[in-house]
Order: structure tokens, then C-alpha cells, then sequence
């Protein structure tokens, strides 16, 4: 009897932490592309400061806004004085909607991986 009750909790467990765990692997998969763009740009106004890779979810940082499933749709960027180049990481942004880089300094080509 014991085992099956032990058996049922860690049932339970999977089944109601599993979608949590699927948004923190999203998050920290989306949270990570956007930390290499971040790493692949100079950003001489500190508009990326709040990209901080420790952070689960980059729903929280400046310039990011993203979905009620905490998935990342839009990345504003514009004006933002950026100089360097896309990555290709850009394309993990699975639902990535609006890319904004107007008035930047970004050169060389878009990444493939961003399905364009």
C-alpha cells in the first residue's frame, strides 16, 4: 500500500511540475539566445543591461516583452546606438514576432536561422 501511495505522489509531481519545467527549459533556452546576441553587440548606453543570463526568464528584462506561455515574441531594439552582428541563436526565438534594429550600427548578414 505504501508503494502505490509513493507511486501516486511522484505521479502527481511529474504531472503538475511538468509544464513549469517546460517554461524554465523555454526561458532558459530563449534567455541564453538572447544573452549571445547581447555578448555579440556593443552596447555603449547600456540598453542591455537588465539581459542578465542568471535570470530564469527574459520575460523580465528591458526590451523584451513575451507571451502568457512566458515565450518571447518581441525584441525592441531600435535606436539603441547597438553596433555588431545577429547570431544565429536568434533563431531558438521560437515565436519571435518583432525583431526591432532600426538606427543601429548592426552589419553582416541575417542569420538563416531566423527563417528569413
Amino acid at each position: 500500500m505504501e508503494s502505490r501511495v509513493g507511486n501516486s505522489l511522484c505521479l502527481w509531481l511529474i504531472l503538475v511540475a511538468h509544464p513549469l519545467w517546460m517554461i524554465m527549459v523555454l526561458s532558459n533556452m530563449e534567455g541564453d539566445a538572447l544573452h549571445s546576441l547581447r555578448a555579440n553587440l556593443e552596447d555603449p548606453n547600456n540598453v542591455l543591461q537588465s539581459w542578465d543570463p542568471t535570470l530564469v526568464n527574459p520575460c523580465t528584462w528591458f526590451h523584451v516583452t513575451c507571451n502568457n506561455e512566458n515565450s518571447v515574441i518581441r525584441v525592441d531594439l531600435g535606436n539603441a546606438a547597438l553596433s555588431g552582428q545577429l547570431v544565429p541563436q536568434l533563431g531558438l526565438l521560437k515565436n519571435l514576432q518583432y525583431l526591432e534594429l532600426y538606427s543601429n550600427n548592426i552589419t553582416g548578414p541575417i542569420p538563416s536561422e531566423l527563417g528569413i
